[in-house]
């Protein structure tokens, strides 16, 4: 439990200063495998917290329990999604700026 805490902290700011754009070192690849792997931390570090947490509540709220581990699975997925592609609604302007799309506003191709 004390290694999900400190995991998703580390992945989640990793995550977050990767999409902010103040760190971009991890875009060493431009296209294909692995070119959003830095924003699928993000989502795995909220993971490995909502699953801690649950893990913490767990012997005072079964329900609670269960909820998390459902929210901590589906932002799992959205992390293995984004290792190898992610959703151009869940990718910052500046990324989708940088990799030349016609148009960096939302809903736009």
């Amino acid at each position: 439990m004390t290694a999900g805490l400190l995991l998703g902290v580390v992945f989640l700011v990793l995550g977050a200063v990767a999409y902010s754009g103040r760190w971009k070192g991890w875009m060493r690849v431009r296209r294909g495998f692995g070119s959003t792997i830095g924003f699928a931390w993000l989502w795995l570090g909220a993971a490995f917290l909502t699953a801690a947490v649950g893990l913490l509540v767990n012997p005072y709220s079964p329900a609670a329990f269960a909820a998390l581990i459902v929210v901590a699975a589906l932002l799992l997925l959205v992390a293995i999604m984004g290792v190898f592609w992610m959703p151009r609604f869940l990718l910052p302007r500046w990324y989708r700026a940088w990799r030349g799309e016609a148009s960096t506003k939302g809903g736009q191709a």
